[in-house]
């Protein structure tokens, strides 16, 4: 694939760029160049891209312990992880792990297990360490500078962080709330294929984001529409991040749709499979697409703990079918029981759901207080928004608390 090419013409405009800076230096004090970087710091030497990190859920244990709360009474909402956590084999496999010998480069074991739960060859399955790093791999091999990367959003920030790591112009089409009578809101978000297939004919991507169900709304692109933007779009890269398609009932993509060239799929084993401490993901996708991606990550880049506790968990089918039933049932036991606290809340294909609050930060600060962290999503564009994902049921009970003392609060202000 075209989109795949590049990476000399990359390496030049990397050159290109940093001999522009350095003239432009060394023209403002006749040759001399060391004044000038005392004056105006890296940034003249070296073209270093301008970037706010992403925000992430998770608990923060320095900012807790500056506002006074213990970390290890918090009970975590914010993060999508599986309730009930590692299993015991991965932590075993884990400390048996060989740590003074440099793992297997590729994670070949790990790969053809993966390869054959998915039904397709090991050639085209690459282990990352976590999604994030396959992400910000794919941008480095696809996009050129001022290429456009097209992400369905709101969306996880690490696509724009991505995109713009490699110079590339990041663009989004966002999802919309529209009718939905089986939620307290009545409103679900929803993916609109004439508007994204629109965008893209637009702003021709070499690389689209789509992630399905879609974080942090939970909305799903239906398969049919996904495959109607590959056969439409063959110039276009798409990644198809499934990070959170465990509660879904069928596949989003089969091997025929591989076999079309131009898709990439994510998976995750930190969420529902409970191996974030350890980061580990995956990439599959076609044989060609595939290979540059292994091509240009690092060597060992899934270390020996992470290889060996990814085969444990992948023996552990019943654990990981409990874990998807105990996160189904509480969702919506919590999306019941918040809405009739008169909260909004909206459906969601995923674990999680969006509630609205009004103001999230207040509302965090609350939940706080009752030993419970949520996500406030202002970062993903959502300013009224915080998001939840279920824990045990006794955890949940304590989060309805939470939510029951943050309604009441709500109405005091209201009357004051």
């Amino acid at each position: 694939m075209n989109g795949m090419q590049g990476d000399d013409t990359r390496d030049g405009v990397s050159r290109d760029m940093y001999a522009e800076t350095r003239g432009a230096a060394s023209s403002r004090t006749g040759g001399e160049t060391r004044d000038t970087r005392r004056e105006t710091g890296s940034r003249a030497r070296w073209p270093f891209p301008e970037l706010a990190p992403a925000v992430h859920g998770g608990v923060d244990e320095g900012e807790l312990r500056s506002q006074g709360i213990d970390p290890a009474a918090i009970v975590d909402f914010s993060s999508n992880q599986s309730p009930l956590g590692a299993a015991p084999s991965a932590r075993t496999a884990a400390a048996g792990a060989v740590l003074d010998a440099y793992p297997d480069r590729n994670a070949e074991g790990l790969v053809a297990a993966l390869a054959e739960r998915h039904g397709v060859a090991a050639e085209q399955v690459v282990a990352g360490n976590g999604s994030t790093e396959l992400i910000r791999l794919i941008a480095q091999i696809t996009l050129l500078p001022d290429d456009a990367a097209l992400s369905l959003a709101p969306s996880f920030g690490e696509y724009q962080v991505g995109t713009r790591l490699a110079r590339a112009r990041f663009e989004e089409v966002r999802l919309e709330p529209a009718a939905d009578v089986s939620t307290s809101s009545g409103r679900s978000f929803v993916y609109d294929h004439e508007r994204f297939a629109a965008a893209i004919a637009r702003l021709r991507p070499r690389l689209c984001w789509i992630c399905s169900p879609n974080n942090p709304t939970g909305a799903v692109v239906p398969p049919d529409d996904l495959e109607r933007s590959l056969r439409d779009f063959p110039d276009t890269l798409f990644v198809l991040d499934e990070a959170y398609c465990d509660l879904l009932s069928g596949a989003q993509w089969t091997s025929a749709t591989l076999d079309l060239g131009n898709l990439l799929v994510l998976r995750s084993m930190t969420k529902l499979w409970g191996l974030a401490g350890l980061r580990l993901g995956y990439a599959i996708a076609n044989a060609g697409v595939a290979d540059a991606l292994r091509r240009a990550k690092p060597p060992w880049n899934v270390n020996a703990c992470a290889q060996a506790a990814g085969l444990a968990v992948l023996c552990e089918d019943d654990r990981h079918a409990d874990a998807v039933d105990l996160l189904r049932r509480g969702r919506d036991e919590l999306a019941t029981a918040i809405a009739a606290l008169g909260f909004p809340v909206f459906g969601s294909a995923a674990g999680f759901f969006l509630i609205e609050v009004g103001d999230p930060a207040a509302a965090r600060r609350v939940l706080l207080e009752h030993g419970c962290l949520i996500r406030d999503c202002t970062s993903f564009g959502l300013p009224d928004h915080v998001r939840v994902s279920p824990r045990h049921p006794e955890q949940n009970r304590r989060l309805i608390e939470g939510f029951a003392a943050l309604a009441g609060s709500m109405r005091a202000g209201a009357t004051s």
